[in-house]
């Protein structure tokens, strides 16, 4: 017993120290380990680069909105096909659709295996190309941008200098864009109206 007291004596003197000691240390931590702030590599005239290949990682191309994972439209494929579940990418976690739009997603989805653009290999349209689980290259200069996707061989131009209302609507519609310090904004117009934000 008196030696079992005399154990937890030494480690409780010791205690003190050893916090202090810490303390200095995890006080000291933020002035040596602090990075400085992410800064994309730039163009020549001053923008973030965003040439090279890209790919969304995520499953905003079954739903935008978050969702439970779901048995996919064909029973057979089982697991094969099953939707996977996933989180939200919408700013606010879900999208203020209209009380018609909600009706026309709502009949979208029950008609998705004979309605989705994807399936009838049709154009994407835009956003969807960007977030499908496929590839795309951006090419960029000072002057324009073009996006290659890899799904259908869609290709997206995206004017830096505004050319005028689109002359028809097509699947991807006419992207223009201009830059809000590092932020790139692009405005889309002239899409068809067959066009899905997600399947």
């Amino acid at each position: 017993m008196n030696q079992l007291q005399t154990l937890l004596r030494r480690s409780m003197a010791r205690r003190p120290i050893v916090l202090m000691v810490c303390a200095i240390g995890f006080g000291a931590v933020p002035a040596f380990g602090q990075t400085p702030a992410y800064r994309a590599p730039r163009t020549s005239d001053g923008h973030p680069n965003l040439n090279g290949i890209w790919q969304a990682m995520n499953t905003a191309n079954w739903d935008l909105e978050a969702h439970a994972a779901r048995q996919g439209l064909v029973l057979e494929l089982g697991a094969v096909g099953a939707e996977p579940g996933g989180l939200s990418v919408v700013e606010g976690g879900t999208i203020p659709y209209l009380p018609a739009a909600l009706a026309q997603r709502k009949e979208n989805f029950q008609n998705r295996l004979k309605a989705d653009p994807e399936i009838m290999c049709y154009l994407p349209g835009v956003p969807r190309a960007t977030y499908m689980p496929y590839p795309f290259q951006i090419f960029q200069s000072d002057k324009a941008i073009a996006i290659a996707y890899e799904y259908d061989g869609a290709f997206r131009n995206i004017y830096l200098k505004d050319p005028g209302p689109p002359p028809v609507d097509t699947w991807m519609g006419q992207s223009v864009a201009r830059w809000e310090g590092d932020t790139l904004v692009v405005d889309v117009t002239g899409l068809d109206e067959r066009t899905w934000f997600d399947r």
